[in-house]
């Protein structure tokens, strides 16, 4: 009986294809002989290690598709043909998963298409994840290394059910990659999504949520053993730094209550980029912090923010910004809850706040800028600011004071204040706004002024800035219909004009 290899042979012999380069499954000019272990390295299908029928959605699929990532790694890095990585292909099944590891470094998960689970049918195609009930674990892990930088991670093009998962269930942790991608995922009723400590220059992309009950992209890093902390550790050296992280074109809703946390980006984790990303209906949109055991002057806090036109809406603090250093915000629109929100941005520090004068070097925490965008909705200021340097300019706000009754007891749309601060603002600039009013979206007969520099704050300058819809200030110090000096310091030091 003549074999199929022998028919392969027999024709690559009438097409004059060399013995030594004839392959087992293409008979084309040129190509050499491969097992099928070798051809199976070039992509796994799950369904290799998973059969069809267990993918169904009821079945725990941990086992076999953990079998499947495995397969994928198990080629030697350090030795010739092979590497260590490579694709899993997930058809269009729905899959259980509690926790997989993702064990080497250059590890693909291609799925077959953003599952409709968002559509409130729940009528699941394309590739479809369901986490296991209970699950306080995470669905997919990177675990190659805990410091320094494992390289690509990539997960694209599924929809997640998390209604299962638990408080503290979480979705993605790439920690300590770089070059990852998290890619056209749709997503469900998570607790926490993703997860990065350590690693650098990763990509969040096009991503809806609906239902968030905990924290939606998680990014910190550790300096607690370098620099100032550790002599013989440089921060530069840091092994435990984080670095480069972009979140583009994510939509995250919160679930009922308003108890979810969008972005929260701490201690020493630096260049954080956001474009077009929004978040609605959360307790919190944007929260930094830096903890006292990062040391170094701040200079190992959240650095380098770059945000571009988010949108956090319905949010009650739609960004509680403390301990970063040289934020950047362009365009954008921040919407509070009315009355449940007391600020919609505040801006100060906590434990890094030292500002610079001629005899002190000053923390790294400060300077904060943003540049346009619409802010409005609060019971108290729209914008609180405790910072030693910043500039706001070119933006709308309004709808401030709403809980105010009269015009004693307005509240400004503007704060620069040291309340609820370490740092007394020391330099700022406040132009070219429009304040106080936003047609179509002002409620009617609010009491709210424009802008106030409190006790202490120096080196102020306000100019340009729209104030004829704000309510003019009863205090003795009003500079402008509603631009109130409670400085206490010599005129020249606050400086207001062209308003």
């Amino acid at each position: 009986m003549t074999t199929a290899l022998q028919s392969i042979k027999a024709l690559s012999t009438v097409i004059s294809v060399p013995t030594n380069n004839r392959s087992i499954i293409q008979p084309e000019n040129g190509a050499i002989v491969r097992s099928e272990r070798e051809r199976n390295q070039d992509s796994v299908s799950l369904l290799d290690y998973c059969s069809t029928l267990s993918v169904n959605g009821v079945n725990d699929n941990t086992v076999c598709y953990q079998n499947a990532v495995n397969a994928v790694c198990s080629g030697d890095a350090k030795k010739a043909p092979w590497h260590s990585g490579g694709e899993l292909y997930v058809p269009a099944v729905t899959v259980m998963l509690s926790h997989v590891n993702i064990p080497c470094n250059g590890v693909r998960i291609r799925n077959a298409g953003n599952g409709n689970v968002n559509s409130g049918n729940l009528d699941y195609r394309g590739t479809v994840y369901i986490s296991t009930p209970g699950n306080a674990g995470t669905m997919f892990k990177y675990t190659s290394t805990n410091a320094d930088y494992g390289t690509g991670f990539s997960f694209e093009h599924a929809g997640i059910d998390a209604s299962n998962m638990v408080s503290g269930g979480t979705l993605f942790d790439i920690s300590w990659t770089q070059h990852s991608i998290i890619r056209d995922v749709s997503i469900i009723n998570p607790y926490n999504i993703f997860k990065e400590e350590g690693g650098a220059a990763n990509l969040v992309e096009d991503m809806v949520v609906l239902g968030l009950r905990g924290t939606g992209v998680e990014f910190w890093g550790d300096a607690s053993q370098c620099g100032s902390n550790n002599s013989s550790m440089s921060l530069a050296a840091c092994n435990k730094r984080a670095d480069l992280l972009r979140v583009v074109r994510v939509n995250m809703n919160g679930a009922a209550g308003h108890v979810a946390r969008c972005i929260y980006w701490h201690d020493f984790a630096q260049s954080l980029e956001l474009s077009n990303t929004i978040c609605e209906s959360a307790a919190v949109g944007l929260q930094t912090s830096c903890d006292p055991s990062m040391g170094n002057n701040g200079e190992a806090c959240p650095a380098f923010g770059r945000f571009y036109d988010p949108e956090f809406e319905d949010c009650t603090l739609c960004m509680d910004i403390s301990d970063a250093q040289d934020l950047e915000g362009h365009g954008g629109y921040m919407l509070g809850q009315g009355l449940a929100t007391t600020n919609v941005v505040r801006v100060y520090t906590t434990n890094f706040g030292t500002p610079v004068s001629s005899s002190v070097i000053g923390s790294y925490n400060e300077a904060f800028r943003w540049i346009g965008g619409r802010f409005g909705n609060a019971g108290g200021p729209i914008m609180r600011v405790g910072v030693s340097e910043f500039i706001l300019s070119g933006g709308h706000y309004f709808s401030a004071s709403l809980s105010a009754t009269n015009s004693v007891s307005a509240f400004p749309t503007i704060d620069i204040t040291s309340e609820g601060s370490s740092t007394t603002p020391v330099r700022g600039i406040v132009s070219d706004n429009i304040m106080c009013a936003a047609s179509g979206q002002q409620p009617m007969g609010i009491f709210q002024t424009a802008i106030t520099f409190e006790k202490g704050v120096s080196f102020m300058h306000a100019h340009d800035n729209d104030v004829s819809m704000c309510t003019p200030s009863q205090a003795a110090k009003s500079l402008a219909n509603g631009i109130l000096d409670l400085s206490g310091l010599v005129a020249d030091r606050i400086d207001v004009h062209d308003n």
